[in-house]
């Protein structure tokens, strides 16, 4: 019997490089349609004309809008994970300071949202999404534990009188804040964005 991962699979490979190469455009245009118009304006005709393929290619590869969702979301997860991982193997073992959490807070979030908001606003999406879906949650969640991860690899030794998850929880919603921020109002500079994280993390280091 074929699973529903099996059919997943088999649609990626078909046509080999070719069709992977088509279905990573559909998602990445499906990733635009999105950061452009929330999850209501995604159906097949509008993500097949922002990809510039033919309508029959939405249903070759994601056999409903559901499928279509799903794999976006995943796959805006997959692509957003490779760039923060690459960003963060510049990181040694030498004690981080404030000065370089900051740089690479700055670099691996809200350097991105300025110029690109369209992942950020994606997976924003997600997340409003999985207040109504739960079957969204697994994957909120897995990220949500992924960013964590980051800031608690870059963020410097925090006050003994707070506990350190605390101490990640409020730096991930203040980054979460700030980016939004960005992408919405667009009135703060990345240099202002920096300085608004600088803050909060000096008041919470050791």
């Amino acid at each position: 019997m074929v699973t529903q991962f099996d059919e997943r699979a088999l649609r990626g490979r078909r046509g080999g490089s070719r069709g992977e190469a088509k279905r990573r455009t559909i998602l990445e245009a499906a990733v635009r349609v999105i950061g452009t118009g929330g999850l209501a304006s995604v159906t097949h005709r509008a993500v097949a004309d922002a990809a510039g393929v033919p309508l029959g290619s939405m249903t070759y590869y994601f056999r409903d809008r559901d499928e279509l969702i799903d794999e976006t979301m995943s796959y805006a997860v997959e692509i957003e994970k490779e760039r923060m991982t690459q960003i963060l193997a510049s990181v040694g073992d030498a004690p981080i300071t404030v000065d370089r959490s900051v740089e690479l807070l700055t670099e691996t979030f809200l350097d991105k949202s300025i110029a690109d908001p369209m992942y950020d606003l994606a997976l924003f999406e997600m997340f409003m999404e999985a207040t109504r879906n739960p079957a969204l949650r697994a994957k909120t969640m897995a990220w949500s534990d992924l960013i964590a991860g980051i800031i608690d690899q870059v963020l410097p030794p925090t006050d003994a009188e707070l506990p350190r998850d605390m101490a990640i929880q409020i730096v991930g919603a203040l980054i979460d804040g700030l980016m939004l921020e960005s992408a919405s109002n667009r009135e703060l500079t990345l240099e202002q964005l920096s300085a608004h994280l600088r803050a909060a993390i000096v008041r919470l280091v050791a």
